[in-house]
């Protein structure tokens, strides 16, 4: 029992510390949203990005039913589940918000570091959603893993394929910006379907503000 508890202790305490980390990275924007919407849609969102962020996993996709228990409790998933729709159906903020908040971020951590060579990494891939059909926006992505599943290996046979195996997805894109000596900070992460409206348009416009703003 004595031993249990002295492992415990140093995990608690790197928990307490990048809590901790996670709020005073968070406090600026959340001052930005309490301008915007009621206090407790600013609570939901805190307690949203910290459940995300605990229990997300690369090969392990979050419903919102799952968030909803996350955020409060599994007895009281259905409470916790509304509070995140009535936080991403409010019509007083939008995505915009977020991503302006993002280069304000970046550009006050730019004015802060020496002088010193800096790059700004230009990442452009999709999010691959092979088993969903109903969720909204998604469009033909070419998929990067039936590409490595169907390569060649010593002893197997696979018959190489004439076309890119397409599957539903997103597109999104990310910028992040990069020193010699400092910590890397994201400067843009955006998300677009070219079956929306204007998808493509969309893009464009995006890669071009992109090369504006850097």
């Amino acid at each position: 029992m004595h031993l249990l508890s002295n492992t415990q202790q140093p995990a608690e305490r790197i928990s307490s510390v990048f809590h901790r980390r996670l709020s005073d990275f968070l406090s600026p924007l959340l001052q930005v949203l309490d301008a915007r919407l009621d206090r407790r849609l600013v609570h939901t969102f805190s307690l949203l990005v910290e459940a995300i962020i605990r229990f997300r996993h690369r090969q392990h996709g979050l419903l919102l039913s799952e968030l909803g228990a996350y955020l409060l409790s599994p007895a009281k998933a259905p409470a916790g589940t509304k509070r995140i729709s009535n936080l991403l159906r409010s019509g007083k903020w939008q995505y915009s918000l977020l991503a302006d908040w993002l280069r304000a971020q970046a550009k006050a951590q730019l004015a802060q570091w020496p002088a010193q060579p800096l790059l700004l990494h230009w990442d452009e891939s999709v999010v691959e959603k092979p088993e969903s059909i109903h969720s909204q926006g998604l469009c033909p992505v070419r998929s990067a893993k039936a590409r490595r599943l169907v390569r060649l290996r010593p002893g197997f046979f696979n018959p190489p394929l004439q076309r890119p195996v397409q599957v539903p997805g997103f597109h999104w894109l990310g910028l992040l910006l990069m020193g010699l000596h400092t910590v890397p900070c994201l400067y843009l992460q955006a998300w677009w379907s070219t079956r929306l409206a204007s998808g493509s348009e969309q893009a464009a416009t995006l890669r071009r503000r992109c090369l504006e703003q850097a």
